[in-house]
């Protein structure tokens, strides 16, 4: 027999594979935990563009004529005129009948007068509720704003 004979002995090997196993199962955590973060921060998005679209479509409204302007609402709970649930246009943008899916979410809002009790100014807060709050959504978003517009005094 050679004297020479090297390699790995039985232990050797296995304690190599044991090594790799923990080596594999911890990237595959770290792997879990990425796409977790990655789903959360794609819903705080949706949720931070929902509440600009609704300050956006606030601020094209009359305070006076519209009650969705009107001052009210509260951002805990749903009242008449100051919530929605926000739906996709389903690939057609120009027809608002067929947007019956909704986006996941909830939106509430209040108005109050503006500072300086300026009749043309609004104080706006917009909360974006999560349909399901799990691992994968945020807790709710809110948004608070000045918008300008013609109307008289809030209450």
């Amino acid at each position: 027999m050679l004297k020479n004979e090297r390699g790995f002995t039985l232990v050797e090997a296995i304690v190599a594979m044991l090594v790799c196993t923990v080596g594999l199962v911890a990237m595959a955590e770290l792997m879990a935990v990425t796409l977790r973060l990655q789903q959360l921060g794609r819903n705080s998005t949706s949720a931070a563009r929902l509440a600009q679209d609704k300050v956006d479509q606030l601020t094209s409204m009359n305070f006076t004529t519209n009650p969705g302007a009107a001052c009210g609402g509260s951002i805990t709970a749903d009242q008449a005129n100051h919530w929605d649930r926000p739906l996709d246009d389903n690939g057609t943008p120009d027809d608002p009948a067929d947007d019956t899916n909704s986006k996941g979410y909830k939106r509430r809002w209040a108005i109050s007068r503006g500072p300086d009790n300026d009749p043309n100014l609004r104080l706006v807060t917009v909360r974006v509720l999560p349909d399901v709050n799990d691992l994968r959504t945020a807790q709710p978003y809110d948004l608070t704003t000045i918008i300008r517009g013609v109307g008289a005094l809030c209450p």
